[in-house]
């Protein structure tokens, strides 16, 4: 039995769907297989959205492969912390959505064109830029 593989899309991931190689083969690969699950944070969407007017649609798209993470208190307090410390609302909801919790117990991977903004923040990212 295969261990299903979880990533969660950032704001700048999203904003590279078109032209980046990694990311679409990350999305071609999570549509191909039970085995790799994407995930987006709902903040990240909206971060991204206020970058590209037409990203909202486009991810829309892609609706069967991509599972959303809605917002709630715990991601408020996430975010709110982490903007202290001058992270963005993307990666805080991307960090917030990739810790351990009760839909993925084990926690994700941030699968991102940005790595550095993860930097000492607690979770494990893969790097689409390789």
């Amino acid at each position: 039995m295969n261990a299903t593989e979880h990533y969660v899309l950032d704001s700048a991931t999203l904003l590279a769907m078109g032209g980046n190689k990694q990311v679409s083969g990350l999305i071609h690969a999570a549509a191909a297989s039970d085995d790799v699950r994407l995930w987006v944070p709902v903040l990240c969407l909206l971060e991204a959205g206020r970058e590209c007017s037409g990203i909202v649609a486009q991810v829309g798209v892609l609706v069967d492969v991509l599972r959303f993470v809605d917002d709630d208190y715990a991601t408020a307090v996430t975010v709110a912390e982490l903007c202290r410390v001058d992270v963005g609302f993307g990666v805080a909801a991307a960090v917030h959505a990739a810790r351990p919790n009760s839909m993925l117990p084990d926690g994700a991977l941030v699968a991102t064109v940005a790595p550095e903004a993860y930097a000492g923040l607690g979770v494990g990212v893969m790097d689409l830029n390789r």
